[in-house]
């Protein structure tokens, strides 16, 4: 893939207003120095979210979240860090350029492509000739309110349909090739439309951008459904149908519904469940998992009732709890899909299945249970099956209750499915960042309180980082807590080497030098008020400086003293002595230049 070069990052960076990208999501309003809102990542009544004009950083004190206009792109709108640049970039007006990949400007090729082909189902449908797709449409009760959310479409029934718009949109057929939409003929020249006959389903990234279609025959000609196959734009292992209209509802319920298709999406919409949402022609990934751990704290499987929705919840379920979702289940009747429930019972029927849906590890025991764990055999192989569920759980307490419930549900030592579940190893992290493997996750970090020196003096320098020359005189013994020493590193040399980006490149999200507790300390230091202006800012500093080695050698001769009061050896009293006397001229040093109360 073609990268993109850091001096176009930080030109799309330096170029954005985050208050403006912002309050596209959020309403902002000023209070002094900053801009303040509810926060879109956690529900909240009283602001607690706030914007800095001054740094382009943001930073909600309630959830912890912060970082700049990419960061909050990627983490709103479920974005990666190139697909964040790049509709910052467009957004802009910026071309981007791009190094080590053979790109060449394919990929934009590849989106006129895809953006002329909705144009012309969309039209397709709209026709004399979509009677009969919106005749399905309606049968299937989706109103048009849906179909324009949706942006549902119509291939007609012909061969070169398609391919007479991209000719005339002056749209290269080639491309229409490589993203499925057409497919070149076995035998002679020429191309046909891939997509016939069909009701089409865009599938739109969380960006906005059609990336891919799926279609829906209208007659019993071959397959019922088709996707489009995986191209540059599309990798369907990533991608869930239905997230960009789903986003706003997941946030607010902190929840999303999993279905098996496309109509099944629609159904819940219609059913006022617009948590909804579908993997595109496969199962359930571990990069869908890690994607809806973005936006939702539960998931809620709405499979169906036979034995292959069963499996598919299964599968599913560790891939999940590997993310720290909660996951329940509902299964439905069998030959009974969300849709044919709504048309049948109403909306209240769909929604009754979703509300009584089942933890999902619970019900996965009790099958167990039921097909019985009387014989030693049994149980052992009742552990086995269960245990790659408990290897999943990434809240130790949670597994640790699971493991004692199951243990003594199959009359077996604990420490006995421990090991089992030990051995198996099978906890899945594909899709999890080495930030995440490597860190606590944010949700379970305690707050982390900050000395008040240490705090003004690092907000001091993240808002005036040439006051970083003065953080020489520090030393680790005039900071008290690791992390805070870390800290203090990571500010020092980010204000050094990046000055006024400082803050914007240790909240980047490309950045993966920092862990998750700095990053959050670096966030809340940013959204702090500080001094105004840079000589305020450089006194504040070298008045905490001073303070923070003042105590540091207070606390050094007072251990000096205790030391003496117990020690009974002539020449090293004499050495104490000296040391003493050497930690009480650098204090009246520092205190000349303090003004001490």
């Amino acid at each position: 893939m073609a990268r993109i070069p850091e001096s176009a990052i930080e030109e799309v960076r330096a170029r954005a207003d985050i208050v403006q990208v912002i309050g596209r999501y959020v309403t902002l309003k000023r209070a002094g120095r900053q801009w303040t809102g509810l926060c879109p990542f956690h529900d909240e009544k009283t602001p607690s979210f706030s914007v800095s004009e001054e740094k382009q950083v943001f930073y909600c004190f309630g959830c912890q979240e912060g970082g700049n206009v990419l960061s909050f792109l990627m983490k709103h709108n479920g974005l990666g860090f190139p697909e964040a640049v790049s509709l910052l970039a467009q957004d802009l007006g910026i071309k981007l350029p791009t190094t080590g990949g053979d790109d060449d400007g394919r990929t934009v090729r590849l989106q006129r492509v895809n953006d002329a082909a909705l144009a012309f189902f969309r039209g397709a449908l709209r026709d004399s000739g979509g009677r009969g797709a919106r005749a399905h449409l309606e049968q299937r009760g989706v109103p048009s309110d849906l179909i324009e959310r949706f942006q549902l479409g119509f291939a007609p029934a012909r061969w070169d349909a398609l391919i007479e718009h991209m000719q005339g949109a002056d749209q290269p057929l080639r491309a229409a090739t490589d993203l499925g939409l057409i497919k070149q003929r076995e035998t002679g020249e020429g191309f046909y439309d891939a997509f016939r006959g069909r009701v089409i389903f865009p599938i739109i990234d969380p960006g906005g951008r059609v990336i891919a279609f799926g279609g829906r025959a209208l007659s019993d000609d071959g397959p019922k459904y088709i996707n489009s196959p995986e191209s540059p734009l599309y990798r369907k292992s990533r991608v869930l149908f239905g997230l960009p209209q789903a986003l706003d509802a997941i946030r607010e319920r902190k929840r999303a519904i999993v279905v098996e298709g496309y109509f099944d999406v629609i159904a819940l919409h219609r059913a006022g469940l617009g948590e909804a949402v579908a993997p595109c022609g496969t199962a359930l990934t571990a990069e869908h998992a890690h994607r809806l751990r973005r936006y939702a704290g539960e998931v809620v499987l709405l499979f169906d009732g036979d034995a292959a929705g069963e499996r598919a919840a299964r599968r599913s379920l560790p891939l999940l709890l590997a993310e720290g979702l909660r996951v329940r289940a509902s299964f439905l009747p069998p030959g009974e899909d969300p849709d044919s429930i709504v048309r049948s019972g109403g909306p209240a029927a769909l929604a009754a299945h979703v509300e009584g849906a089942v933890w999902l590890l619970d019900h996965l025991i009790e099958q167990a249970l039921k097909r019985g764990v009387e014989s030693p055999t049994g149980a052992a192989d009742a552990a086995q099956e269960l245990a790659p569920f408990l290897g999943a759980l990434r809240d130790p307490v949670e597994r640790a209750a699971y493991t004692r419930k199951l243990s003594s549900y199959l009359e077996l030592p604990t420490e006995a499915l421990v090991r089992v579940v030990a051995d198996l190893d099978t906890a899945p992290r594909a899709g999890s960042s080495r930030a995440e493997e490597s860190e606590t996750p944010r949700s379970r970090v305690a707050p982390l309180r900050i000395d008040p020196l240490l705090r003004t003096l690092l907000a001091s320098v993240l808002a005036w980082p040439d006051t970083a020359r003065h953080l020489d005189g520090l030393d680790g013994d005039s900071i008290g807590e690791q992390i805070h020493r870390e800290l203090l590193a990571a500010v020092s040399d980010a204000a050094r080497a990046h000055g006024q980006a400082a803050v914007s490149h240790l909240l980047s999200p490309e950045n993966e030098t920092l862990s998750e507790e700095l990053r959050m300390l670096v966030g809340r230091l940013a959204a702090l008020e500080t001094p105004d202006g840079e000589q305020a800012a450089e006194r504040a500093v070298v008045d905490c400086v001073a303070r923070l080695r003042e105590r540091s050698l207070d606390s050094k001769i007072r251990q000096v003293r205790s030391r003496l009061a117990a020690c009974s050896d002539t020449a090293e009293s004499t050495e104490l002595l000296e040391q003493q006397q050497r930690y009480m001229a650098q204090r009246r040093e520092l205190r000349a230049s303090i003004a001490v109360p």
